[in-house]
C-alpha cells in the first residue's frame, strides 16, 4: 500500500491547497460535555476557575516564524474551544487567511470573549506577516531616533539580556527550549541562543537576533543550521 507522505497528497493530487491549523497541548472541556463548568471541582469557598475561562485570548502565527516555531514546544497550550472556533472560521473561509497557509494557534491569558472582529484582526496580522515576508520577525518597535545604536546594542548584550535571562529558572526547565545566553555579533546585532536538554546534554535548537537601527529595534529568528539539526 502506497501511504501518502503528506496531508496534501492524502487529500488530492497535490494541486489542492490545504490550510494547516496547528496547536499546542490541548486543554479545556467542550461546552457540550456534562462535566463543563467554570469551576474546577464545582463551587467551593475558594473557587478555582478553569483555564478555558481565563485563557480566552489567542495568538495566531505563521508556523515558520520565530514565535510560531517556539510556540510548538511541548510547554505551549491551546484551548480546545479556541482551536475549534478557529478551525470553523478557516473552514468556512470567514478568516482572512490565504488557502494553503500553515499557522499555529496558542492561547494566552485573557477573560474577554473574542468577537468576529477580534478573530479577523488576528488572522489579518498573521496573513500580513506571511505576505510581507516578515514571518521570521517576532517583534518590532519604532522610535523617533536612536542617538547611538552601537551603545544601545552593547547595553542589550551586556546588561539587559543577562538580567532578563537570570529571571528564567533555566536549571528547572526540563522540557522544551529556553534562552541560555546572549552575545554581540555585530555593531548593531545581538544573538540569543536557545537550547534544550537531550539526554542531559545542552543542544542548540535555534537563535534569535535583536537588530538595532537608527529608528527601530526588531527581534527575528536567526538562520537555521541544517548540520546542527535546526
Amino acid at each position: 500500500v502506497d501511504i501518502p507522505s503528506s496531508l496534501e497528497a492524502a487529500i488530492g493530487d497535490g494541486a489542492l491547497k490545504v490550510t494547516k491549523l496547528r496547536h499546542g497541548e490541548l486543554f479545556g472541556i467542550p461546552e457540550s460535555s456534562p462535566e463543563a463548568s467554570p469551576f474546577v471541582g464545582g463551587p467551593r469557598r475558594d473557587p478555582q476557575i478553569r483555564d478555558e475561562y481565563t485563557m480566552r485570548s489567542v495568538r495566531v502565527d505563521p508556523t515558520i516564524s520565530a514565535s510560531g516555531t517556539a510556540m510548538m514546544g511541548s510547554t505551549t497550550r491551546s484551548s480546545r474551544l479556541a482551536v475549534g472556533e478557529a478551525a470553523a472560521r478557516v473552514a468556512s473561509k470567514s478568516a482572512p487567511l490565504e488557502e494553503g497557509s500553515d499557522v499555529f494557534l496558542t492561547s494566552l491569558n485573557g477573560v474577554d470573549i473574542l468577537d468576529s472582529s477580534d478573530w479577523s484582526d488576528e488572522f489579518k496580522r498573521c496573513e500580513e506577516m506571511m505576505s510581507s515576508g516578515a514571518g521570521a520577525q517576532l517583534f518590532k518597535e519604532t522610535f523617533e531616533s536612536v542617538p547611538d545604536t552601537e551603545r544601545l546594542t552593547d547595553w542589550i548584550a551586556t546588561k539587559w539580556a543577562p538580567a532578563v535571562l537570570r529571571t528564567y529558572d533555566i536549571a528547572g526547565i526540563r522540557v522544551g527550549a529556553r534562552p541560555v545566553y546572549a552575545s554581540k555579533i555585530g555593531e548593531t546585532t545581538v544573538e540569543i541562543t536557545w537550547q534544550k536538554l537531550v539526554d542531559f546534554q545542552s543542544v542548540t535548537v535555534g537563535k534569535m537576533l535583536i537588530e538595532i537601527s537608527d529608528d527601530s529595534i526588531a527581534a527575528k529568528r536567526g538562520p537555521g543550521d541544517a548540520s546542527a539539526g535546526y
